[in-house]
């Protein structure tokens, strides 16, 4: 069952030994190269690619373990397999040889037979990891090829869908501006639908564009300390004059001089897609959950400045949780969701070298996790 194809490298000083292991090695199929040496061992590797080493460790001027070592810092050679032929038994000598790399040992004097089933035994695993190393490289190249298709398609159809687009928000506006208080109720309210639904249509190619940018890293980010809480007020007083007024939102503490390291064209989107998301989650909640509102609660670490959303609605269902952060998860579909508020969080938060997770229940409700590294300058 040998592989007539395998080249072995006998390296020994001993003529004797030399011309055992060729005979054995060549009636069993295989190809054979000698060195005598650890130097010609080294000059022989430089013109020739055996598939294993068969390594004497007791040799003048540079003895096995060197070859061995020399072999693992050199990159052409690294995964050569390699076993030691020795009559060094004790068991620091083993474990020497190991950890320069061999990938077995044969003591002298030998048996034919077992010498043979290691040499085979090695030659298949080195052969099979060779095999595998192949078929992942043409895996990942593959992949890369989808992901480059993926993305010409996804910027194919943004363009082809701005260019239907476009026009129709311009008309739109235009129509609103000239004749729109001429309208009566009804046309003024099918004019104002166009123009909502033109622009949400817009702002949802602008997020994916910037997504798939972020994410894939073609999207460079630029990081300054700044403090957190200013940041987190701002949101929260936008997202207020957006949702019905009947559901408040809390930040505590109030101020902190905790800082982050963020770029500040991507991070607030973070929090105000969670917060807009956690109130809007509250339209349909009972009284008592609206009245709590949504509390944002920020927390610090010795590394990490932690923000806790949280509203008391109706839990998210466990089957949704493993897919929270995922594209176009939402549960929003008929009042205009997305699902790309969450992605959008999850993306630029890991880009920032920060965690973000989900937890919800009953008695909890639902609190998502941001948390980042703290700034040290």
């Amino acid at each position: 069952m040998s592989d007539p194809n395998g080249l072995v490298l006998i390296v020994d000083d001993t003529q004797e030994n030399i011309q055992v292991l060729g005979s054995l090695l060549r009636d069993a199929g295989y190809s054979i190269n000698v060195a005598t040496n650890g130097i010609q061992a080294l000059a022989t590797l430089e013109r020739i690619r055996p598939d294993l080493v068969l390594l004497d460790v007791m040799m003048p001027a540079m003895d096995g373990f060197e070859v061995c070592r020399r072999m693992q810092q050199h990159e052409a050679w690294s995964n050569i397999p390699v076993i030691f032929l020795t009559a060094k038994v004790q068991t620091e000598n083993i474990i020497e040889g190991f950890e320069l790399g061999a990938v077995d040992y044969v003591t002298k004097p030998f048996q034919s037979a077992e010498l043979l089933q290691r040499v085979e035994t090695h030659l298949t695993l080195s052969r099979l990891r060779r095999e595998l190393s192949e078929r992942v490289s043409e895996l990942s190249e593959a992949l890369e090829r989808i992901e480059q298709l993926r993305r010409e398609q996804d910027a194919f159809l943004r363009h082809e869908l701005n260019n239907v687009i476009n026009p129709i928000s311009g008309y739109a506006d235009m129509l609103s501006t000239v004749v729109g208080s001429q309208l009566e109720e009804k046309p003024r309210a099918w004019l104002s639908s166009i123009v909502r639904g033109t622009a949400s249509m817009q702002r949802l190619l602008t997020d994916l564009k910037d997504l798939n940018e972020v994410e894939r890293g073609a999207q460079s980010l630029t990081f300054m300390p700044i403090p957190l809480y200013g940041i987190l007020n701002d949101i929260i007083r936008d997202v207020r004059a957006s949702t019905p007024t009947d559901i408040p939102i809390r930040l505590t503490p109030q101020t902190s001089e905790a800082r982050i390291h963020a770029d500040l064209s991507f991070l607030p989107g973070v929090y105000k897609n969670l917060i807009k998301n956690a109130a809007e989650h509250l339209v349909d909640a009972d009284p008592a959950a609206r009245h709590a509102g949504v509390q944002v609660v920020c927390s610090e670490s010795a590394t990490h400045v932690i923000t806790d959303i949280i509203n008391g609605g109706a839990p998210v269902p466990e089957n949704l949780l493993d897919t929270f952060f995922d594209k176009f998860n939402s549960t929003k579909a008929g009042r205009g969701g997305t699902g790309l508020g969450t992605t959008y969080a999850r993306i630029v938060t890991e880009a920032h070298g920060g965690a973000i997770s989900v937890r919800s229940s009953i008695e909890e409700g639902t609190r998502v996790r941001v948390e980042l590294p703290r700034a040290t300058s």
